[in-house]
C-alpha cells in the first residue's frame, strides 16, 4: 500500500493570543471556547476563552485563530494503518 502524501502543517502561536494553522482541511466544530480542525495529522484541538476563528482559505489550506489560547491537542487518525505494536510484530 503506498503512503499517503501528506500536507505541509503548520502552527505559529504568538504570546498565547494569536494563532496561524496551515495544512487545514476542515473546520470540524468552533464555539467561543474550542476550535476542532482536521489536518492530514489527525483532529486538532484548539481550546481556551473568547476564541475567534477567522475564515479558512481553502486554498491555500490556512487559517487565523485569536483569543486566549489554553490548549492544543492531536487525535491521531483512526484509519485502516496498523499500530506501532503491530508493525514491530511483523
Amino acid at each position: 500500500m503506498a503512503d499517503k502524501i501528506l500536507s505541509e502543517h503548520t502552527v505559529f502561536l504568538e504570546n498565547r493570543k494569536n494563532m496561524k494553522i496551515t495544512g487545514v482541511n476542515q473546520i470540524v466544530a468552533y464555539d467561543e471556547h474550542k476550535v476542532i480542525l482536521k489536518t492530514d495529522y489527525g483532529k486538532m484541538i484548539i481550546s481556551g476563552k473568547n476564541i475567534i476563528a477567522g475564515e479558512m482559505s481553502t486554498n491555500s489550506k490556512t487559517m487565523q485563530i485569536t483569543g486566549d489560547i489554553d490548549f492544543i491537542q492531536y487525535q491521531a487518525t483512526r484509519g485502516k494503518s496498523e499500530s506501532g505494536i503491530a508493525k514491530l510484530l511483523r
